[in-house]
């Protein structure tokens, strides 16, 4: 009844006139002589809310069997109605919810302990009644006591799944930065090769085309560094633009060799490649510096892709079921609609959620990763996530997908053509 009138879309007079047998004592009976009269009369909802109001627990001494029989009657044909008007609520799945948000301090349990104990004593010795004087949760407990620990248990398992869900997302959204920011560099290299690459074949044509008039031992055979750095003054004017342009992209393919090493062998990053065996991408030269090999950032873009087809996925699989299942949580407490099996269905699509996300993984294999990251895009690393975040997030139809994939695919819904 508190559920009901606290709720702007029913009203407590919904539960409309019930009928009611007349009690002996009733002197409203008008003319009904016994109780088993066809004549039932009704009572309206406000003397409905009456009579449930002054029942009591346990029942006066003086009531009589019939009287006691009546009074329960009327408790079973308003519970059914009340359960109606609340639908899809009922007072199981609100007392579970009560209990559930229940959030008092240690010394208010002890309080309603302590009251516990005194009504105890007081029902014991016949005494008058202790009037109750705790929350919602209480009279919930006291209504479902079967389901204090069931409730206690589950709000546990709550937080718990909301501690390490936070814990998840945090640590994924780490992790994906720094994979697309690896992606990045990796990708920029690729560039910044094939643009150095580009005007080295500019220059060597263009030299190659100045050489033609010359015979052999007059032509000019110098390398392209050699060319753009210390004997630049000796090249016509489009060589030198040329090598403007191939110092820049020189310059820039340096960078991106050495940020690459660097992302490897640098804290928070470096640690990406602990699980994996990889050789060191920094090496030391004659004079005891390190640098950066090219050689290198193949294997850096192998690691990077095992990540986004397969570390990935699986944490934004658990990120999406988590947040499924904390969203479904909430609509269930603000409808109060939370129930015991709640807690199993919880477990199931937590698991559900990492087999999805693993799954999705197997869509992607690391080659095609690593030809996206060559070409530069680096989208298969976030849409294997999301594609893992909404399989995590709607389990159930990600599964019921891949059902009917299966049925296609072994066309077990067709069957085999008869010969005649």
């Amino acid at each position: 009844m508190d559920f009901i009138s606290g709720r702007q879309d029913v009203h407590i007079w919904d539960i409309g006139d019930i009928k009611y047998p007349v009690r002996a004592d009733d002197p409203s009976r008008k003319g009904n002589t016994d109780r088993g009269s066809n004549e039932t009369p009704t009572l309206p909802p406000i003397e409905v809310i009456r009579r449930i109001c002054a029942l009591r627990y346990p029942p006066e001494p003086k009531q009589c069997l019939s009287e006691r029989a009546d009074n329960s009657a009327l408790l079973l044909c308003v519970k059914d109605k009340l359960n109606s008007i609340a639908n899809p609520a009922n007072g199981l799945t609100i007392a579970y919810t009560y209990m559930f948000l229940e959030e008092t301090a240690r010394s208010k349990r002890d309080k309603a302990q302590t009251f516990q104990l005194k009504a105890d004593q007081s029902i014991e010795q016949n005494s008058a009644p202790v009037v109750a004087t705790g929350t919602r949760a209480t009279v919930a407990k006291a209504a479902y006591p079967g389901l204090v620990q069931s409730a206690k248990r589950f709000r546990r398992f709550h937080k718990s799944v909301a501690r390490v869900g936070a814990a998840i997302t945090a640590f994924s959204a780490i992790l994906l930065w720094l994979v697309v920011y690896g992606v990045q560099l990796t990708s920029r290299f690729e560039e910044d090769q094939k643009s150095t690459t580009d005007v080295t074949s500019q220059i060597y044509a263009l030299v190659d085309k100045e050489n033609a008039p010359f015979p052999v031992e007059r032509q000019s055979h110098d390398s392209v560094p050699t060319r753009c750095k210390s004997r630049i003054d000796e090249q016509s004017n489009p060589i030198r633009l040329l090598c403007n342009q191939w110092s820049y992209y020189q310059a820039r393919y340096e960078k991106s060799i050495n940020d690459v090493a660097t992302f490897a062998n640098k804290w928070p990053s470096s640690w990406l490649t602990m699980p994996f065996p990889t050789s060191p991408t920094l090496e030391k030269d004659k004079a005891g510096k390190f640098i950066a090999t090219q050689e290198d950032v193949q294997s850096i873009t192998l690691v990077l892709s095992a990540y986004a087809s397969y570390v990935l996925p699986v944490l934004f699989g658990l990120v999406g079921t988590i947040a499924s299942f904390l969203r479904d949580i909430s609509n269930r407490i603000t409808g109060s609609i939370l129930s015991p099996r709640d807690e199993t269905l919880a477990i199931i699509r937590i698991i559900l959620g990492a087999i999805a996300g693993l799954a999705v993984g197997l869509f992607f294999t690391p080659s095609a990763v690593a030809a996206q990251i060559s070409a530069g895009s680096g989208v298969l690393t976030l849409s294997a996530s999301g594609i893992a975040f909404l399989a995590g997030y709607g389990a159930d139809g990600f599964f019921r997908m891949i059902d009917a994939m299966i049925t296609r695919i072994f066309s077990l819904d067709q069957k085999p053509a008869q010969t005649k």
